[in-house]
């Protein structure tokens, strides 16, 4: 299990994260946000939400920056 984390942390590291012109973050990049908070934490269980949100908010503040 410990090789399959170290994986998904180098996939996830090397993934941009690809946004729509002129929308707002999808499910699926904000999950994939929250999986890396996750990972770089250590995935501890039990933060699940605090990481969503999280991505969320990166997510948001990144499209508002970027419209300027």
């Amino acid at each position: 299990m410990k090789k399959t984390r170290q994986k998904a942390a180098q996939t996830t590291q090397e993934s941009p994260t690809v946004r729509p012109a002129g929308g707002t973050a999808t499910p699926e990049e904000i999950q994939q946000r929250a999986h890396q908070l996750d990972l770089a934490r250590g995935a501890a269980d039990g933060r699940d939400l605090d990481d969503w949100l999280q991505a969320e908010r990166e997510l948001k503040a990144a499209k508002d920056a970027s419209a300027f």
